[in-house]
């Protein structure tokens, strides 16, 4: 992990489209004591703090990036690569995984019955997506608490 002092570029602004199409701006940062602070203009992060367009970068999909460049990417990279940030958005992303996996399989796997087996299945299910559920908002939890304070190396 390079020291700030030794980062090419810092802060680093991203440009990031919603499936829907509407434009965001990303602004990442490298602060003292090798901090990361990270703001995006788009709702979800005004309303919770925290957004997918932030843990996709930080899991270095640049997917929704307007106008990428292996030289941006490299520059975003170098201000995050190494820092506990990096490795919390992981962990977010694997729970997001999870839980989005477990609501298509209640949506796909429900009965429409209610005999005795199909009501343990729907049991099953719905346990499923609550463990999944609750381990997403526990680990968002602990993202956004240190994404708002810039989590320290």
């Amino acid at each position: 992990m390079l020291t700030r002092s030794e980062l090419p570029e810092n802060p680093v602004v991203l440009a990031v489209r919603d499936p829907d199409g509407c434009l965001h701006t990303i602004t990442t940062e490298r602060v003292r004591g090798g901090k990361i602070r990270m703001i995006c203009t788009c709702d979800a992060n005004r309303a919770s703090g925290w957004c997918e367009h932030a843990i996709q970068l930080l899991c270095t999909r640049y997917d929704s990036v307007v106008d990428p460049s292996d030289d941006l990417e490299f520059r975003f990279e170098d201000v995050v690569m190494g820092t506990p940030l990096a490795d919390m958005a992981d962990e977010v992303d694997v729970a997001l995984a999870d839980f989005h996996a477990a609501l298509r399989d209640m949506d796909a796997k429900r009965p429409s019955g209610l005999d005795r087996d199909q009501l343990r299945r729907i049991a099953e299910l719905a346990t499923d997506l609550a463990d999944t559920a609750s381990h997403l908002d526990a680990t968002l939890t602990r993202f956004k608490k240190k994404l708002a304070a810039g989590l320290g190396s």
